[in-house]
């Protein structure tokens, strides 16, 4: 089990000790070309154009990084020093923002990104100069992210970096998020399908907040191909899902969401949107039996909670379509 590293830098948390799931698979990091024969053989419906290694960087950005680290000794330092370099405005001068998932190269050109494309970047840099950096997922078991005024769960996931240290694991947490009860390091193919469903999750949520139409049919192009990458990505299914739901297209809507629960039984989010979902069809008594699952599963959510008690009462009296809130 790693022991937490003592580093003193106001963007660099040490987030990582007596975690669950922190063990790491046999194989964490491709090169540039290798992800790219991975996704060929995983994902062959994928077009060129569509395959992103996230952390790919240009050979000027390598030769900064390295010069960065030239002199500093040690891993630990030269993790410090880098990731100093990284918000240095005569460096490369990027900046945290919540909705901005994008490659490494398109943050640093752009200067600013979410933590997956700052993860990018530090992975990208780090593994140039020889440190062992890795991408981990640290969200919660059950991370829910609610989206639009219809109460529909949409699922992204925190993805960050960490870099092994000698027996230590050190955590970076870009958008400061605090302690982490549960993280799992994660291979560079499931980063990826987490940079495709955060992209299509990004899209809604900027939509939202801008009061305009949501482009779902570009959303659902990105939680397809994070599907196409890793089938057994429950979040993604589940987007698709709602993705459907919003086109019109219940029959198929309705595999998602069963997909989802198939891949994690313990994924809260596609039972509540089904339910919702058979509850809007006027399938009162099918959408309760969902829902309570949904509810035994967040039983803090206020949503599922609410959504039950409106179930109940249709079923209640004969299961008539749903209307009002």
């Amino acid at each position: 089990m790693p022991r937490p590293h003592p580093l003193a830098l106001q963007l660099l948390s040490v987030v990582l000790g007596a975690a669950a799931g922190c063990g790491a698979p046999l194989r964490m990091a491709y090169t540039t070309d290798e992800l790219r024969e991975q996704l060929a053989r995983r994902a062959p419906a994928l077009t060129h154009a569509e395959v992103v290694v996230p952390y790919e960087v240009d050979a000027e950005q390598v030769a900064l990084a390295r010069k960065v680290v030239r002199d500093v000794r040690g891993d630990a330092d030269r993790v410090q020093a880098l990731v100093t370099a990284m918000f240095d405005r005569k460096l490369f001068g990027l900046r945290y923002v919540e909705v901005v998932t994008a490659s490494a190269r398109e943050t640093l050109a752009r200067r600013e990104g979410n933590c997956l494309g700052l993860a990018s970047v530090f992975i990208g840099l780090a593994r140039a100069v020889g440190l062992a950096a890795f991408y981990m997922d640290a969200s919660t078991r059950v991370h829910e992210t609610r989206g639009g005024g219809d109460g529909l769960t949409v699922n992204t996931g925190h993805v960050t970096a960490m870099v092994r240290v000698g027996r230590d694991d050190i955590g970076l947490d870009f958008g400061r998020m605090g302690k982490v009860s549960w993280y799992r390091v994660i291979d560079d193919v499931e980063a990826l399908a987490h940079f495709y469903n955060n992209r299509g999750f990004d899209l809604v949520e900027r939509a939202l907040a801008d009061g305009r139409p949501v482009a779902w049919e570009e959303a659902t192009r990105d939680f397809r191909r994070a599907v196409l990458v890793l089938p057994g990505f429950a979040r993604a299914w589940n987007n698709l899902g709602i993705a459907a739901a919003r086109r019109g297209l219940v029959p198929e809507a309705i595999r998602d969401y069963r997909t989802a629960i198939e891949r994690d039984p313990l994924l809260a989010a596609p039972r509540y949107n089904l339910g919702s979902l058979y509850l809007e069809e006027g399938d009162a008594e099918r959408a309760v039996t969902l829902l309570e699952e949904a509810a035994r599963l967040e039983p803090e959510g206020a949503h599922v909670q609410a959504r039950l008690a409106r179930a109940r009462q249709i079923a209640e009296r004969g299961g008539s379509r749903l209307s009002g809130p």
